[in-house]
């Protein structure tokens, strides 16, 4: 049968198949002339696979073969059910290629997927994170921009924060308002936003310092931090948006925007993660920075009683640390009736604010004013304000215990809202300002008192010391009615010698610190007396030595006994009548003081030389001996060598400062 038969048979198909340039012509012509062939099931099958290929209807095809089929004498069932097959192999072979192409395309995505959460978990550097996530959207989704905005919740605005396609000069400097063009579109909408032509959406918006004008399609993808459970307060959180585009039309696949979608969620976990770590950190330093301030304020206070330099100091720090530009400190005069500025620091003392500062030590409670133009508490405060320049005012009592003894103020040139922090910071700072005040009150207080007590003191002293001065020259005249030989003589010039002493004591008690002298001082006083006293032609040399030692009076009056006992002992064995030396020597020895009273007269009796102090009989030694160990709790030894006499008192000494 020839072509001319098919003409006449099927002109319509024949002319519609022509006119669609369809391949399958071709080989319907060579079916028809050779129809007997083993190859007409071949033939067969190609018509219908080109025939799927050319996307036409199966039902097209059916019919084609129940019309061929009576003319190539062909069984209708057996030549369609091929022309089927063929057109069945072609959509399954299609389908094999589309699955394939999407599973490379979703082991691409999950590849990428893999680099972004490995960039998001490798570094808490937010902004490396973000340009590897965006330089992996663009390679996956094989697109010629992808942008990244982070919001920013005090502003409102987007701000780019990375980019591959687009200048990376333009990073951070780039800023979106929440609804403006496409990308503020989809942030403020919270779901993702598709345009195939840009230049045909309202939406699109070109941004200002970036060249978009060849990109016709783009994607915007809102990244969500999406609440844990429908009780979150917080609820979902806006972190940013990431985009896409291209340069030419593009049909973007819904497959695409899920992927970009997936990455929105790990970007906004991780964003959040590296946030929390920033103020966290941020939050850290910044407790660092005030527990310094506190320590070097604490340090400050216990170094010195300036009281100024220490509330300055305070106002200053309580400045930088609350972010404030102004703070004041006052402390309250009188009964709490009044108040004065004692430290300030950004500005100066307003006497119109004194009524909201005395409301807050009157009531012991923080008063907080968050604009200072409309709180119906304080009318007065907007002139105020506007004349002084600040928005907002916050003002603590000072307090000790229950008592409040002033006010820390802090002023705002922008209206400000305290938090629970910031008022536990600014109570640390008042803490340490009462304190400071307090220590200076009491510091005065001391100083006061101390004052009375010296003068009273030095008045006891000198009361004491003419009463014994007085019993020491009724002694004296008394000593020179009798015989210097008889047994009454010498124990009377002994006791008015001893009392002399003390008096000497006294003496310097009421001239001195009170109630401190040295060991010099003490033996001085006793050797003048025992120089006056001499009565000869021989001369005796004294001398005191040594190193200085402050002592107690309780201490004072001790050692002048010992060292008058001391002295006397020498002058009575014969230095006094056949002349010498007198020393007197002071020095510490580890934890000890050491006195020794040392003469070059005369050998003593046999009874006087024994090396204990207790073989003695002498009173002298005796009250030497006992005044050293209940006293002093030291210890007495006497020695003689070839040249001198000494007698030797070590006790444990500790400086009146200690004692205190």
């Amino acid at each position: 049968m020839t072509s001319a038969t098919v003409d006449t048979l099927i002109p319509e198909l024949r002319e519609q198949l022509a006119t669609a340039g369809s391949q399958t012509v071709d080989l319907i012509e060579e079916l028809v002339r050779d129809p007997g062939s083993q190859a007409w099931r071949a033939r067969c099958f190609c018509i219908g696979y080109m025939w799927h290929d050319e996307e036409r209807e199966p039902e097209e095809l059916a019919r084609l073969g129940l019309t061929l089929a009576p003319v190539l004498q062909h069984d209708a069932a057996l030549f369609v059910s091929e022309l089927l097959l063929g057109y069945a192999a072609s959509r399954e072979d299609r389908r094999s290629r589309e699955w394939e192409h999407r599973l490379v395309r979703r082991v691409a995505e999950l590849d990428g997927l893999h680099h972004i959460v490995s960039a998001a978990n490798s570094s808490l550097d937010l902004e490396t994170s973000l340009q590897t996530v965006a330089q992996t959207v663009a390679n996956v989704m094989s697109t010629d921009v992808c942008s990244i905005y982070l919001f920013d919740r005090n502003t409102g605005n987007l701000t780019l924060r990375a980019t591959h396609g687009f200048d990376h000069g333009a990073i951070g400097h780039v800023t979106i308002r929440l609804g403006a063009g496409a990308t503020g579109w989809a942030a403020q909408e919270g779901q993702p936003l598709v345009i195939q032509d840009a230049w045909a959406d309202q939406r699109f918006k070109v941004v200002p310092h970036l060249d978009e004008r060849p990109y016709r399609s783009l994607v915007c993808v809102p990244i969500i931090l999406f609440a844990k459970s429908p009780d979150d307060l917080v609820g979902d959180q806006l972190q940013g948006v990431i985009s896409v585009q291209a340069v030419g039309p593009r049909v973007f696949k819904d497959e695409e925007v899920q992927f970009l979608e997936v990455v929105g969620g790990e970007l906004a976990f991780s964003i959040a993660n590296a946030q929390r770590y920033h103020e966290t950190d941020e939050r850290l330093r910044q407790k660092i920075r005030e527990l310094s301030t506190l320590q070097r304020v604490s340090a400050a206070i216990a170094a010195t009683l300036d009281l100024g330099t220490v509330l300055n100091l305070i106002a200053e720090q309580a400045v930088v640390l609350s972010s404030s530009d102004r703070a004041d400190i006052f402390e309250c005069e009188g009964d709490c009736t009044d108040i004065k500025l004692v430290a300030s620091c950004g500005g100066t003392w307003d006497e119109r604010l004194r009524r909201i500062i005395m409301r807050t030590v009157s009531e012991g409670h923080p008063v907080a004013i968050i604009s200072a133009f409309d709180d119906m508490r304080f009318p007065e405060l907007a002139a105020l304000a506007h004349n002084n320049g600040f928005h907002s005012l916050f003002c603590l009592p000072l307090r000790i215990g229950e008592r409040i003894i002033g006010a820390i103020v802090l002023y705002t040139r922008q209206q400000r809202y305290f938090d629970y922090e910031q008022v536990q910071l600014l109570s640390s700072f008042a803490d340490e300002a009462a304190i400071a005040i307090e220590n200076a009150r009491l510091f005065k207080e001391a100083q006061r008192n101390l004052k009375i007590k010296s003068t009273l003191l030095q008045e006891m002293h000198h009361r004491v010391r003419n009463n014994l001065q007085t019993i020491s020259a009724l002694l004296t005249m008394q000593y020179r009615r009798l015989d210097p030989d008889s047994p009454g003589a010498a124990p009377l010039a002994k006791s008015a010698g001893r009392i002399q002493a003390i008096a000497a004591v006294h003496n310097l008690l009421c001239n001195d610190d009170v109630g401190v002298t040295t060991v010099q001082e003490i033996a001085r006083q006793v050797v003048d007396n025992a120089h006056t006293g001499l009565v000869g032609e021989s001369p005796v040399h004294f001398e005191v030595k040594g190193t200085s030692l402050p002592i107690t009076s309780r201490e004072a009056t001790v050692l002048a006994l010992i060292v008058n006992e001391l002295v006397n002992n020498a002058l009575s064995h014969g230095i006094a009548e056949q002349g010498g030396t007198v020393e007197v020597d002071v020095w510490r020895e580890g934890p000890d003081a050491v006195i020794e009273v040392r003469d070059n007269g005369p050998a003593l009796p046999p009874s006087a030389q024994a090396s204990e102090p207790k073989q003695s009989s002498g009173l002298g030694l005796s009250i030497i001996e006992t005044l050293v160990s209940a006293d002093l709790g030291g210890s007495f030894k006497f020695s003689r060598d070839d040249a001198w006499s000494r007698g030797c008192v070590r006790w444990p000494y500790s400086p009146p400062d200690a004692q205190a």
